[in-house]
C-alpha cells in the first residue's frame, strides 16, 4: 500500500479506520490527489425489548460472521435491552452453532483470519473471563471461533478499537436515551 500511495492517482477512495485514513490523507496531500474517506467507528446493533429475538440473532450472527467478521459493516458490538440479554445471547449462540456446527474450525463455510498479525490482535481482545460462547483460537489454522462476550464495558480492550473479527461484545441498556448519549461521544459508525 505504501508503494501504491506514492503513485499519482486521479482519486483515492478508502473505507476503513481513522488511523489508516490519516496515512492515506497525508500521502494523497503530497500529490494533491483528491480523497474520499469513508471512516467508521465501531458499528453497533441495538436490540430493543420488543424485538423478534430469533430473527435478530440470525441476522446479526450472519452479518457478524461473514468472512469471520472481517468486513467493514460487520456488527462490532451489541446494545441489548437488559430484560432480554440472556435470551439474545442464547439465541445468538444457537444461530452460530446452526451456521458453523459445534466445531467451526472444521466447517468448510467458516473463514480464516487474514494473517498472523490480525489473529494476534483480535485474540488479544478476548477476555476469557467474559466469554459466554466460543473464544477458541487455532493459530495454525488462523481461526478464531465465533465468540460472544458478556458484561463488557467501554473500558474493556475489545471496546477501544474496531474488532474486524468474529468477536461480539454485549452491552446492556435500560432506556434508549442512554445509548444515544453514548453514541454522541463516539466516532460515527460506518453502519448502524
Amino acid at each position: 500500500s505504501k508503494a501504491l500511495l506514492s503513485e499519482k492517482m486521479d482519486h483515492i477512495f478508502f473505507t476503513g479506520s481513522p488511523r489508516v485514513g490519516r496515512i492515506i490523507m497525508a500521502a494523497a496531500a503530497k500529490q494533491l490527489t483528491p480523497v474520499t474517506l469513508e471512516l467508521g467507528g465501531k458499528s453497533p446493533c441495538i436490540i430493543e425489548k420488543d424485538a423478534n429475538i430469533r430473527a435478530a440473532s440470525k441476522r446479526i450472527a450472519w452479518g457478524q460472521l461473514v468472512n469471520a467478521g472481517q468486513t467493514c459493516v460487520a456488527p462490532d458490538y451489541l446494545y441489548v435491552h437488559e430484560d432480554i440479554k440472556d435470551e439474545v445471547i442464547k439465541q445468538l449462540g444457537e444461530r452460530m452453532t446452526e451456521f458453523y456446527g459445534d466445531n467451526p474450525f472444521s466447517s468448510p463455510d467458516y473463514a480464516r483470519i487474514i494473517n498472523d498479525r490480525h489473529l494476534e490482535r483480535i485474540s488479544s481482545l478476548i477476555d476469557k473471563n467474559k466469554v459466554v460462547y466460543g473464544g477458541r483460537v487455532d493459530r495454525d489454522k488462523l481461526m478464531i471461533s465465533p465468540t460472544i462476550m458478556d458484561n463488557v464495558s467501554w473500558e474493556d480492550d475489545v471496546m477501544r478499537q474496531e474488532i474486524f473479527g468474529p468477536v461480539l461484545p454485549v452491552l446492556t441498556y435500560r432506556k434508549i436515551d442512554e445509548v444515544l448519549e453514548v453514541f454522541k461521544t463516539k466516532d460515527k459508525p460506518l453502519a448502524l
